[in-house]
């Protein structure tokens, strides 16, 4: 008998603390007490007879569902160092405007330059050579001899003049007879005769005096490719913005040691704005380039028109980007938030319908939009999520059920209640 109390005993105590705890959690938890600030509130409302606040009802989910999306440029160029060395030079700073073609940033270039003025004293070096070379070249082919021809000036010029003569002779009996020509086998039908200045001529001397003055022409343009070269290198030294904007961002200071691929500065055109989503692969089908769609951005509504659908799906999540156009002159800024309106197919019929609120029954506390739903105890909080407006009216996609009530231009003050739910 023992033993059996002593099993029996313990079990029926665990079985009442276990009936205790389970009504304890079975209970309903008991809601704060309002604030007195909004009690105050609560009661005016009251005594003005719209306590029961306004009816949430439902409107057509509007055929398209919020993305969220970032503002960008249309145009951004990111500067990057192309040879190891200092910055020597900077145009500016962040936000300071850069024309098409100037000078964005510099690296020191004092390396190159005794090689550049070397290049260059060689290029010189080189053109006197070629000179020379060619008038040496010139002088074998058509200059006097310095040795005299035999039977004096008088035999010289004689037959400077009758040479030419007895040449034509040749060629005319070459054309009337050719079997009478002296050299019937010669393509001209006969063999010109010489001078004695022309016959002492060595055509070795002016072969070499020719393969001279091409070496000579080699060598010059060799000289300037290595001018290019180093014009090449120079240039690699300066980043040079390639269209006008202004320096969204600077990664470098003045001194600073930069390694080939390091960013310098990124440069961009802010008076044309994209706005860049992530669609998913359903709403890919209901977009189409030059299509208009609402945004909103800066808490301002506007319509962007899709600009670029890429061709392919990106990243675990499998989405496509689209950009979308912002029209000129929205107040916007790159890097801003953007909310995006995309049509889903089969939106706005019967059966997608959603909770509409007047929108101005809609608070923020921060960033989040929230209302405050009216019960028999008081008003509670809601953090919603926001549709499509329509009129006065604003489709709540979460948060609100068809049927309850919202306070109407609720008068509780910004961050007068921390917590999530406002007791009733």
């Amino acid at each position: 008998m023992r033993t059996l109390a002593a099993r029996v005993v313990p079990l029926f105590i665990a079985a009442i603390l276990g009936g205790l705890f389970a009504a304890w959690f079975a209970r309903p938890p008991q809601q704060p007490a309002l604030s007195p600030a909004n009690l105050a509130a609560l009661e005016a409302l009251t005594a003005s007879g719209d306590v029961r606040g306004e009816e949430v009802t439902q409107m057509p989910a509007a055929a398209r569902i919020e993305l969220g999306g970032y503002v960008e440029p249309r145009n951004l160029t990111h500067l990057s160092a192309q040879a190891p060395g200092r910055i020597a030079y900077i145009a500016g700073q962040e936000g300071d405007a850069v024309a098409g073609g100037q000078l964005v940033a510099a690296l020191d270039d004092d390396a190159l330059r005794p090689e550049y003025r070397a290049a260059w004293a060689g290029l010189a070096s080189d053109m006197a050579g070629a000179e020379n070379a060619q008038t040496q070249l010139y002088h074998n082919l058509y200059g006097p001899k310095t040795t005299s021809s035999m039977g004096g000036p008088f035999a010289d010029a004689f037959e400077r003049v009758a040479t030419p003569f007895y040449n034509m002779a040749q060629g005319f009996m070459g054309q009337v007879a050719p079997g009478a020509a002296a050299s019937p086998n010669s393509p001209f039908g006969y063999a010109p005769v010489q001078t004695q200045q022309q016959a002492q001529r060595g055509y070795p001397a002016i072969n070499n005096a020719r393969a001279d003055y091409e070496r000579q022409l080699a060598g010059l343009v060799g000289s300037q490719a290595r001018i290019d070269s180093l014009d090449a290198r120079l240039r690699d030294r300066r980043s040079i913005a390639p269209r006008g904007g202004v320096i969204l961002r600077r990664y470098v200071r003045l001194g600073d040691v930069v390694q080939p691929g390091q960013p310098i500065a990124d440069i961009a055109d802010v008076d044309a704005l994209d706005i860049r989503i992530e669609a998913p692969l359903a709403q890919i089908k209901q977009i189409a380039l030059g299509d208009a769609v609402p945004v909103t951005v800066n808490s301002v509504n506007v319509w962007a028109k899709v600009a670029q659908i890429f061709p392919s799906a990106e990243g675990p999540q499998r989405t496509v980007t689209v950009k979308l156009a912002l029209p000129p002159g929205v107040a916007a800024a790159v890097g801003m938030y953007a909310r995006v309106w995309i049509a889903q197919p089969g939106g706005g019929g019967p059966s997608m319908l959603t909770p509409a609120i007047p929108t101005h029954a809609i608070v923020y506390r921060g960033s989040l939009p929230v209302a405050f739903v009216v019960t028999p105890h008081g008003a509670e909080m809601r953090v919603l999520r926001l549709g499509d407006e329509m009129g006065d009216r604003t489709a709540v996609l979460s948060g609100l059920r068809a049927g309850e009530r919202v306070m109407s231009n609720p008068p509780f003050t910004q961050g007068a209640e921390s917590a999530s739910s406002i007791a009733q």
